[in-house]
This record gives C-alpha cells, structure tokens and sequence, in this order.
C-alpha cells in the first residue's frame, strides 16, 4: 500500500504495511434514532416483565405451572432473539461514526457504539470494485448479490474521490465508468 490518501474533510486515514484504516463522520437520521430508542426501552420493560411473569408462575404450585413455564420460556426465547435484531438496529443509527478496514484479503465495515456495534466482513475475493450508488448517495460495493452502502455522511465530491482511491488502490485493473468521470 504506497498510494497516498486523499485529503478529505471529516475522513481520517490510518495506512500500515497490511491494510487501511478509515473512520468515516456517520449522517444521523434523528426520526428512526428516536423510534428505535423508544422501541429498545419498550422491548427491555417486556423482556424483564416475562421474565418477572414466567418465574412467578413456575413457582405458583399450580397444576398447569410447568406447561406454561415452558411455553413461557420458548417465547421469551423468540423474543430475546428478536431484540438481539433490535439492538443491532439501535447501534446503527445511534452511532456516531463508522470505521471501514480494508486489506488484500478482508473488508471490515464496523459501527462503534462504545465496546458495542456492528461489524461486518466481507472477503475481498467477492468484493466487487466501489462505485457511487444514486439512493443512498454514497460508496458502495457489492458482496455477493447484495449491496453495502458506507460513508453516507460524506459529501459528493469527498466520496467520489474515496471511492477512486480505494479502487486505485484495492482494484487497480478497474476502468471506471465514462459516467464517473463527468461527476
């Protein structure tokens, strides 16, 4: 890796002789923060009621008490599994930046929320180059069938110009598109 990054605005740029290091300003979207905050105390609430409610019926002696423990104990089993989703959602918007790591052979899209957050990765193998998608305006890349979006708090010009230094410098036999280079 002996390409120099590009200077860009809100874009820190870490490069050692094995990968690339890129911490990236997050766009928050207030609405859904919110909506997702609301719905994180709401599913904590209920999961420490069932959970009040299924130890109380375990031991309340009644003949039906072990049936519906365990029934009990399934559900809340779902509904763990369904805040386990939540919570991941919630520590995407509430984040505040996004830190991608790139090397020959793994990208690693992270999210930090404190000692929590999300992180992906992607082998570089199926990695296809980056281009700019049109909704989100942003970096992307395809994995696969799917498309990953980053640096959404980029602006236009900062990101078409990562995106041109990171094909640069991960796919160098890339010819970009004519319509990139109007842009």
């Amino acid at each position: 890796m002996s390409d120099n990054p590009p200077l860009l605005t809100d874009v820190h740029f870490e490069q050692t002789a094995d990968r690339l290091k890129i911490v990236l300003p997050v766009k928050r979207n207030i609405p859904l923060t919110i909506l997702y905050t609301v719905l994180v105390f709401i599913w904590l609430a209920m999961m420490v009621g069932g959970i009040i409610y299924t130890v109380q019926i375990a031991f309340s002696g009644e003949r039906y008490a072990f049936v519906f423990t365990i029934m009990l104990v399934v559900l809340l089993f779902v509904f763990y599994r369904f805040g386990r989703y939540l919570l991941r959602q919630w520590a995407h918007y509430i984040a505040s930046r996004e830190i991608v790591f790139i090397n020959k052979e793994m990208l690693i899209l992270r999210r930090p929320v404190s000692i929590f957050g999300n992180t992906d990765a992607y082998d570089m193998e199926h990695v296809t180059p980056f281009y700019m998608s049109e909704k989100p305006a942003s970096p992307a890349f395809d994995y696969g069938y799917r498309h990953f979006y980053f640096g959404e708090g980029l602006s236009s010009p900062s990101a078409n110009e990562l995106v041109r230094y990171l094909n640069r410098l991960f796919f160098p036999n890339h010819e970009p598109d004519p319509d990139d280079e109007d842009e």
